[in-house]
């Protein structure tokens, strides 16, 4: 709604849909918002391939590429596309297609290097050679961002190098640790968290849902919004809590909201779950400084 005025600019919406009129008139509302509107086709869950959106639209290519054009030809502002790996090993299927989205009006991709099996426990270090080659076959043309395996600055600075693209994109580990790209966790400071803590940043993020509350939407209703955040920046001290973190967060959502009314206000109800956080934290004795990123690699053994 623009409350947020200037200061989340360039600002990028994005969406998924399979159907080009519905997504057309999505983006209509949007256009005079946004610089830009973003196209989804890496996400790879079960609502995706129920719904053939995400990660499944890139198998349906002609089509998907129709969609693109369609937008581009009539929205005032540039149509990007955020993309994964074809789950062939062949690259250069992906390749094609990537070509085609842009011949098709794509001023920009954001290329995932992995493919959508590559998922939950299957989730495997991204292919940034296969960026790379992304960067060489389209980077002359638009701007090509890189995205997966990272986690710390010195990842982004090491993608860069290894892929060549303009940018990189950072998704899980940027929602557990928004101050990712901070000199922290990286060689220059022996791998030690410089920027805030994951408590001080679970209220600072408290303090923004205040100012901007949560409408419902994609992710549910403002109290599972941010509940969810509020699991992911805390994540380590649930893992060690699991009690704890099923009596504060039930899994019912009636449950759950019968819980949260019992406390007067949703407000006074998270910070009493982020008092019982820094209780964790104050017994044993918690540096900031040893903070290690805990959600983001729930699923990536066999990354690291």
């Amino acid at each position: 709604n623009g409350s947020a005025g200037g200061r989340d600019r360039p600002l990028i919406a994005q969406l998924c849909a399979n159907n080009k009129e519905i997504l057309l008139q999505g983006a209509k509302l949007l256009e005079c918002h946004v610089d830009a509107v973003d196209l989804n086709c890496g996400c790879p869950t079960k609502v995706a391939k129920r719904g053939r959106f995400g990660a499944y639209l890139l198998e349906s290519g002609e089509y998907l590429v129709s969609i693109v054009k369609h937008l581009a030809e009539n929205l005032s502002i540039p149509v990007t596309v955020k993309v994964r790996l074809l789950p062939h090993q062949d690259i250069n299927k992906s390749l094609d297609l990537y070509r085609k989205l842009v011949d098709a009006g794509a001023a920009l991709l954001t290329v995932h290097g992995r493919t959508r099996y590559n998922k939950g426990e299957n989730t495997s270090r991204a292919d940034w050679d296969a960026i790379r080659k992304v960067v060489k076959s389209v980077g002359d043309r638009v701007p090509v961002i890189a995205n997966g395996s990272i986690s710390s600055l010195d990842d982004a600075c090491a993608c860069l190098t290894a892929t060549g693209a303009d940018g990189v994109m950072s998704s899980e580990a940027i929602l557990e640790y928004p101050a990712l790209y901070l000199e922290a966790h990286t060689a220059a400071v022996k791998f030690r968290r410089t920027g805030p803590g994951r408590l001080q940043i679970a209220r600072e993020y408290l303090a923004r849902c205040r100012e901007f509350p949560p409408e419902e939407g994609g992710g549910g209703t403002k109290l599972q919004c941010i509940k969810r955040h509020l699991q992911v920046f805390c994540h380590e001290e649930w893992k060690d809590q699991p009690t704890l973190h099923d009596a504060l967060f039930p899994v019912r959502r009636h449950a759950f909201e019968e819980l949260v009314e019992s406390h007067g206000t949703e407000w006074n109800y998270f910070c009493h779950v982020l008092d019982q956080v820094e209780a964790i934290q104050r017994s044993k004795r918690h540096r900031v400084e040893d903070e290690r990123l805990s959600w983001y690699f729930r699923h990536r053994v066999k990354e690291s």
